[in-house]
C-alpha cells in the first residue's frame, strides 16, 4: 500500500518556488532536564462506582466513569490504582481517594486524603447533556483541585486532512473523538494554527495565484481572507498575547520571515537572507521566534528575537531540521530531524543548545505541536502505512493513534479552552 507523504513547511515552501515562482543518542544533561519536566505523580484510588437508578442512567455513569479513568491516567499527574492496599501495609503511600456515587439524575464525586480521612473536595454534576464533554469537565475539575493545573481533557486539536484530492480542515477532541469539519471549499486547506484566545484559527489557501492567509472564526463558522500579497503568505503563528503573527511571505521575492502587529496593523520584514526562511514559532514569553532557514546549505532552525536580531543557530546534529515547535514552559524545543536511513523523526532538544532526544523512531514522524500543559505532544506518522494523527507523553512513552480511515497532516493542539 502507498503512502501519502506530507509536506512539511520548508519542503512545501522549496516545491513552490520550483514549480510556481520561479522568479523569486540521548544525551545525560537533556534526559535529567527532562526527567524533571513532568514532576512526579500523586497516587490516586479510585474506589468503585455507588449507583442508583434506570438502566440508561447507569450505563450512562458507567461511561462517565471510562472516560474519567482514562483523562487522568493520559494527565500523567497520578498514579491510579483500584485497590486500597496500596496504601497499607510497611510500605504505604500516601495519596487521595476518589469516590464517585450516582443517584439518578445527580453524579458526586468526592475527593479525600487517604491518611488523614480528611476531606479535600466534594461536588455534584448533573448527569445531563453530552456526556463526553461532561466526563472531561469533572476531569479537569479533579486535575486542577488536586495539582493547582489546568487539566487539558477538553482541549482540541485543528489538522488538515485529505478529501477528494484536497485538504479540508478538521477539530477533534485531545483523545481523538468528536470529529467536526470545519472547512468544505474543495481547496488546499493548509498548516492550521490557533489563535491565543482559542476562538479563531489561521491557514492558508489558495486564491487564484496566491497563497493566502485566512482566519476561521468559531464562534460564527465564518470565515475570511486576511492577506492577500502577491506569492506566498502561509506558515503562521499568533503570539502568546494574541497581539502579533508572524508568519512566511514572499511577496518581496524571496521566502522571508515577517510580523505583523495587530494593535498598530504594522507589518516588519525580520529576515533578510537570500536563503529560504519559514515556519516562524513564538518562544512561550513572546520575545523570541524559532524558525527554519538554509542559510547553511541545507535546513536548520534558528532563533532570533521579534525584532529580528540576535540570531543564533540552535540545531547542529543531523544535515536536515525542520519544524521547530516551542514547549509552553519554554525549555523545550520539539523539530523533525532526518536520520541516517533518511527517515523523519521528532527530536527534543533546550533552546541554550543542549544535544537532542529522539523521541520517535518507526516509520516516518513529523509536525510535533505541544500540548498547552507540555506534557503530551501531537504529531504524523506514517507508520500504519499513510500518514494519521498520534500523540506520545512528553519524552516519548505511550504512543498512542487518534484518527482511524483519515490521511491527516499538520496537527495543532489548542490552548485550554473556555
Amino acid at each position: 500500500m502507498k503512502s501519502f507523504l506530507p509536506i512539511n513547511k520548508f519542503t512545501f515552501l522549496k516545491v513552490l518556488f520550483f514549480l510556481a515562482v520561479p522568479s523569486m543518542i540521548f544525551c545525560q544533561d537533556v534526559f535529567l532536564r527532562l526527567t524533571d519536566y513532568a514532576g512526579g505523580k500523586i497516587n490516586l484510588v479510585v474506589d468503585s462506582l455507588d449507583i442508583q437508578g434506570t438502566p440508561k442512567f447507569i450505563r450512562h455513569v458507567k461511561s462517565v466513569d471510562k472516560i474519567i479513568k482514562y483523562d487522568l491516567d493520559y494527565s500523567l499527574y497520578f498514579a491510579l490504582y483500584s485497590d486500597t492496599a496500596v496504601f497499607t501495609g510497611d510500605d504505604a503511600k500516601s495519596g487521595v481517594l476518589l469516590k464517585m456515587s450516582a443517584v439518578e439524575p445527580n453524579l458526586t464525586v468526592v475527593l479525600q486524603d487517604f491518611r488523614s480521612k480528611e476531606k479535600i473536595g466534594e461536588f455534584i454534576f448533573p448527569l445531563s447533556g453530552n456526556l463526553r464533554e461532561l466526563a472531561h469537565e469533572i476531569s479537569d475539575y479533579i486535575i486542577e483541585m488536586l495539582t493547582g493545573e489546568k487539566g487539558i481533557t477538553s482541549t482540541k486539536i485543528v489538522f488538515s486532512y485529505l478529501k477528494n484530492g484536497k485538504k479540508e480542515l478538521a477539530l477533534i477532541d485531545y483523545d481523538g473523538y468528536n470529529f467536526t469539519p470545519l472547512t468544505k471549499n474543495g481547496n488546499f486547506n493548509l498548516f492550521p494554527c490557533w489563535g491565543s484566545d482559542g476562538k479563531r484559527i489561521l491557514y492558508s489557501n489558495y486564491g487564484g495565484d496566491r497563497l493566502l492567509l485566512n482566519l476561521f472564526d468559531l464562534t460564527t463558522n465564518d470565515s475570511r481572507a486576511i492577506f492577500s500579497y502577491q506569492g506566498l503568505n502561509f506558515a503562521p503563528d499568533y503570539s502568546p498575547d494574541g497581539t502579533k503573527i508572524a508568519l512566511t511571505m514572499s511577496k518581496d521575492g524571496n521566502s522571508e520571515i515577517y510580523l505583523l502587529d495587530l494593535e498598530k496593523k504594522k507589518l516588519n520584514r525580520l529576515t533578510h537572507n537570500w536563503a529560504v526562511d519559514c515556519s516562524p514559532v513564538f518562544s512561550p514569553n513572546g520575545r523570541e521566534i524559532a524558525f527554519v532557514s538554509d542559510r547553511s546549505g541545507m535546513p536548520q532552525i534558528y532563533i532570533m528575537d521579534i525584532y529580528g536580531g540576535n540570531l543564533r543557530r540552535l540545531t547542529f546534529h543531523g544535515d536536515y531540521n525542520t519544524s521547530p515547535a516551542w514547549s509552553p514552559k519554554g525549555s523545550m524545543i520539539a523539530y523533525v530531524s532526518r536520520q541516517s536511513d533518511y527517515s523523519q523523526q521528532i527530536c527534543v532538544t533546550d533552546p541554550s543548545d543542549f544535544e537532542p532526544i529522539q523521541l520517535t523512531y518507526y516509520g516516518n514522524n513529523e509536525e510535533p505541536s505541544w500540548s498547552p500543559d507540555g506534557l503530551h505532544i501531537v504529531f504524523i506518522s506514517n507508520r500504519t502505512y499513510r500518514y494519521e494523527i498520534w500523540t506520545m507523553n512528553w519524552d516519548g512513552t505511550r504512543q498512542r493513534k487518534l484518527t482511524r480511515n483519515l490521511i491527516a497532516f499538520a496537527p495543532d493542539w489548542s490552548p485550554y479552552l473556555e
